[in-house]
Formats: structure tokens, sequence, C-alpha cells
């Protein structure tokens, strides 16, 4: 069977039937196997019957990618994207969302999912995420019947389990199309810089097993330079090469620039390119450009969180059009985004969760080395791992290269705004629905189990907060609960503040200040001091601290956070009109500040359209028009992209 004058793959054919058929289905392949054009085949199918296509991604940098790639293959009338800060073309025959934004749809019951054909789930795995996996079970759930799931998937062990778990709570058979062949097979090697390539027998002979000599041996941790002079010897370029720490990315980034690894006419490319798109997304004035170019033009380049987007737009531009030969980059350049080298390389296969260092999962291993290696360019892909062999645990060592990619788990996890939804519609019959969780079924078929007896106390505990605090009477929505129920994210803080009249002390600048405090998290790995040269100080920290404790009195688990003011300097700089170049004296990673002020973004223009009061529904609009302007404008990025 062809498609798209390509010759299928006999899994893709499958999934193509199963299509053709109307069925729900999970597909799970290796990375790289050509799982994206069983969802175009599916986004086709659905638009011949005359109907729509939703399709979901984990991370906004994958909805970006997929809305430009999806565009350049079925035009722009067909194709639109809707995440928190952007909204294009929303009832296109296609319409690219963040996961968040199709449960939020669910739960307002939105006529927008009337003629959806097939929901297209790409990550499924990522249910398995501790803080956003619920989404994706939330949706599975809630979603109308009439809906049909496609879920793409990294091959996981339990994949039928979670098909027939989907087909208990949709009320339909699921099917499973599982590939475990790669086109372009793969070469792993683990490296040191003394014994050059050396085999696990060899680690298991120089392996320690007295922690404190594994600890003398971890503090002499060798560079980066001996493995990539390896790869470049070997010809395996591009090389994406994994840091677990943004500054590793960087400082190598910058200890690699002197290779030159473009020829001439590579230069020109790259040149011609970076002037049009520092036109396009209009950061001439971006402090650290000059070095950045330098960076490029050596054909070399870093890709974090904590870069300006318009940087890491023109980074991911440059790689997939062959003009990056090694990207120095953190995890997250391995999720979904279709970006393969021809070699992978490892810094390490330990990274810090935050608490302590951990081997990487099965799972993780295998996203990240299924980079290499470029279907119908590399006969072979290569992952290279730099190992300390004294310190390595050798069974570690085989997990990651012979052992089975870990379980998908359930983090099902009822947010405020879902509780107060379903409550206010089905009031004890909600916990029909909670009831249905994964895990759940995993252990009793939908009985009560011992660990749903818990997520029900603690549902139970919310909804008697909720009561108390004046969210719920009965089981109808006060107006304070209908304001939190359509917030969906920091949903009972906002509908406090609103209530108690926090937000009437605020100008319009500090509006920003303060919803930004909501949604900051402290780095736990942030290096720089925390701002404290805004003295703001709002009713609104006591507000939120007095909530918290009020959860706390209803031994609510994970109470709010208390108000973070540590990005205050620069979000207020920001509101009142300061440039770009400015902002690098506040000490604070671009990309952090900027997805901080996006998502502030997000909630102002939520509030925006729910509060009843006319005047500080003007004031979050004024204050929204105030800092979405220049790199942090989501929307005319994407638009120019």
């Amino acid at each position: 069977m062809k498609y798209q004058n390509l010759e299928l793959d006999p899994f893709q054919v499958s999934a193509v039937e199963a299509i053709d058929r109307g069925e729900s289905l999970i597909v799970a392949a290796p990375t790289g196997c050509g799982k994206t054009l069983i969802a175009e085949y599916a986004v086709e199918e659905s638009i011949r019957l005359g109907k729509r296509a939703i399709y979901t991604a984990p991370i906004k940098a994958l909805s970006n990618q997929k809305y430009r790639d999806f565009r350049k293959r079925f035009g722009d009338e067909i194709v639109g994207i809707q995440t928190g800060d952007v909204t294009i073309n929303p009832e296109a025959r296609l319409l690219i969302m963040t996961t968040e934004i199709f449960r939020n749809l669910i739960l307002e019951d939105s006529p927008r999912l009337f003629d959806i054909y097939y929901a297209i789930f790409d990550e499924i795995h990522y249910l398995d995420d501790p803080e956003r996996g619920t989404v994706w079970e939330e949706s599975i759930i809630l979603a109308p019947q009439s809906i049909r799931f496609m879920c793409l998937s990294a091959t996981v062990p339990n994949i039928r389990e979670l098909s027939i778990w989907m087909g208990a709570v949709r009320n339909t058979t699921v099917t499973v199309i599982e590939e475990t062949h790669r086109p372009v097979p793969l070469k792993h090697f683990f490296y040191h810089p003394k014994f050059g390539i050396i085999t696990i027998k060899g680690i298991k002979r120089k392996y320690r097993n007295d922690p404190e000599t594994r600890k003398r041996f971890l503090k002499r941790k060798p560079s980066s330079r001996k493995i990539v002079h390896l790869a470049i010897r070997e010809k395996h370029l591009p090389i994406l090469y994994f840091c677990f720490n943004r500054k590793a990315c960087e400082r190598n980034a910058e200890a690699h620039s002197n290779l030159n690894l473009l020829n001439e006419n590579e230069c020109v490319q790259v040149r011609k390119l970076v002037d049009e798109l520092v036109k396009q997304y209009d950061i001439g004035g971006y402090d650290r450009l000059n070095f950045l170019r330098g960076l490029w033009e050596s054909g070399c380049a870093y890709h974090h969180a904590g870069i300006l987007p318009a940087a890491k737009e023109i980074v991911e531009r440059l790689f997939t059009q062959g003009l990056i030969k090694l990207l120095f980059c953190t995890e997250t350049f391995a999720l979904g985004v279709n970006m393969p080298a021809s070699s992978v390389i490892f810094d390490e296969l330990e990274k810090f969760d935050g608490v302590q260092f951990n081997y990487l999962m099965t799972r993780e291993y295998n996203q990240m080395a299924g980079r290499a290696g470029r279907r119908g360019m590399d006969t072979v892909g290569y992952v290279y791992s730099q190992v300390i062999p004294e310190a390595c645990d050798p069974r570690h060592m085989e997990r990651l290269l012979y052992g089975a990619n870990e379980r998908i788990n359930s983090r099902f996890y009822a947010s405020y705004s879902t509780i107060l939804s379903l409550y206010s519609r089905y009031g004890e019959g909600a916990f029909e629905i909670f009831r249905k969780s994964f895990h759940n079924f995993r252990k009793g078929t939908f009985s009560l189990t011992k660990a749903y007896q818990k997520e029900e106390d603690q549902i139970r505990n919310r909804i008697k907060f909720l009561k108390a605090n004046g969210f719920l009477d009965g089981i109808t929505l006060t107006p304070k609960g209908q304001l939190a129920a359509a917030v969906s994210g920091y949903e009972i803080q906002s509908a406090e503040l609103y209530y108690s009249k926090s937000f009437d002390e605020v100008s319009v600048t500090q509006l920003p200040v303060v919803l930004s405090g909501l949604i900051t998290e402290e780095a736990r790995n942030r290096k720089c001091a925390p701002v404290t040269n805004v003295h703001l100080r709002f009713e609104a920290e006591k507000t939120i601290h007095k909530l918290r404790t009020k959860e706390i009195k209803y031994n609510i688990a994970a109470p709010i956070r208390e108000m973070d003011f540590s990005m205050a300097a620069p979000v207020f700089a920001w509101a009142g009109g300061c440039e770009l170049k400015e902002l690098a004296a506040f000490g604070i990673p671009e990309g952090d500040l900027i997805r901080v002020l996006r998502m502030t973004i997000q909630l102002l223009r939520t509030l925006r359209d729910r509060i009843p009061d006319p005047e500080i529904s003007d004031r979050m609009h004024q204050a929204l028009l105030l800092i979405n302007r220049g790199v942090v404008d989501a929307q005319a990025q994407l638009e120019v992209g």
C-alpha cells in the first residue's frame, strides 16, 4: 500500500485499515518509525467525511512544530492552533492544541467538539507524567463517546492493558498496533576518554562497590571533547549531544565553536537564514545575538528551555536544514520534535531530579537514543554514552541497553476545576466518573480499591473545602465557583483573589506581577539570587496564604503554593515598557521569564473573559496589552515563522 508516494510498512497498513473501519487505536512504535504518517491519514479521513480532527501534543514547542508541518501539508485554511497563548483559526478542520485545552473544552461541554471524528494524542505515554499526566486521563474518560481516539506511543509493556482500559471507559474496542522493529537500527557504545570504547564486561571489572570511592571517581567527570572528536572522526555528523544541565549545554557549545563544522557555502546559508529570522522575530536588539551567531556560523548550537524562544526556533530551523552539525541540548529536544541526527551522545546516564541523582529510565534512554539514525539517509544510528566505569553501576547499563521500557502508570488527580464541573453537574454521580481512573482499573476493574478509597477521601476533603469557602452551595456552583471552574489552572487562587477584592488595590502595571506570583515556581537550580529590589506587597499574598492554610485544615494533600515574587522585578519592568536587552540585567534566563509571562497572559485573558466586573475586566485587558508584545507575543512569532 502506498500513501503520499511512500511504501507503507506493515504496521502502517494495519493502522490505515483500522482508521478506514473508524476504530479507536493505539500505535506503539520506536521513535522515527513513521507514526506521524498514520496521524496524517486519520486527519485526511476526518476531513473526507466532512468532519474535523484534533491533534494534541504534550508540549507547546511540539504543538507549534506540528502546526507548521500540517499547514505545509494541508494548507492555511484547513489548519488552526489553540494553546494557552496562541489562537489561530480556531474553527479549522484540523485544530492543534495542548491536551489541557482539549480537556477544558470537554469540561465546558463545548459545541466545538460536536463534529470531531478523530482526536490524535501524540506521546500517549506522557499519561505517566507526574504533574500533567492526569489531563490525558481526564480527557479519555470525559470526551464525548462519538470521538475516536488515535494514540501514538513509544513501545511500552502494558500498552494492551491501556487499550482495554480505554475501551472500557469509552465503551468501544481500541485496536493495538505494535511495531518493535526500527527502520534504522542503532549501535550503542559506552566510552571513557582514558579507556576508549568500553563494554559492559569492562565496566563490571572496573566498577567499585564502595560508595565513597565511587563519589571520588564521579568528581573527575570527563569533558565532552574526546567523545565529540570520536563521533566526528567516524563521520557521524550531525550529532545530538544530550546534557541534563542547561549550563553544561552552553559551556560545551562554546568549547566546540572552534571546530568550524560548516563549509563556506553552508556558512552563507546560515547567515542568510539567521538574518531573515532575526528580522522576522524582531530580535535585532537581543544582547546575546552576536555570540549566538558566532556559534551558529561554526555549525554548533545549544538548545534548552532557558533560552529566548525566538533563538530556540532559529536553532530548530537551522538543525532541520542540516546547518547545525553539533547540538548540545536537554532531553525536551527528544520529545516528539521530529529532528533526527546521525548520532546521539549522552553526556552522562544519570540526571538530577531536584532531590538526588538517578539513572535514566529505560523509556527516557530509548526516546533520546531513538533520535539517532535518519530514515533514508543512514544505514545505522550511533549512540555513545560517556561513562565513568568505576562509578557506573553495570546493572543499570544492562537495563538501559537490554531492558524493557517501563510500564505506563496512572497519575490521575482530579483538579479543582474538574471537581467543580463534574460535582455541580452530577452530584454524587461524579464519583462514578472518578472511579474510572486507569489506576483503579488496573487494581480491580473499576471496583473500589484501597488506592481509589484514598483518592475518593481526598476528593471529598476538597469538596468540603469548596463548600466551606464559598465555591459550592450544596451541589450548585456559586458565582465564585463558576469563575474557578472556568479558569482551570490556578483556579481557586484566581477566584479567591477576585471575590476577596484583592485586585481592587492593584494598578494595571502591577496586575501581571500579582498573577505571575501565582505562576512562578522558584527554580530549585536557579543560581541567581531571587529578585528583592522591587518592594511590591499586596493583599493578594495574605489572601493566598489564608486559602492555603484552610486547605491544610481540611487535610488536603499538595495544597496550593504560597505566592512567589522572585520574578517580580523583570515582570514589572516588562509591564512598564522595558526593552528586551534590559532584561539581561535581572539575571533570570529569558526562556524562563518569557514562559512565566506567557502563562500570565493566558491567565489574564481567561480572567478578562470570565470576570463579571467590567472595570476589572478592562484592567486585565490593559495589562495583557502591556506584556503581550515583542518576543513575548507567541502568536506573532508563530505567524511569522
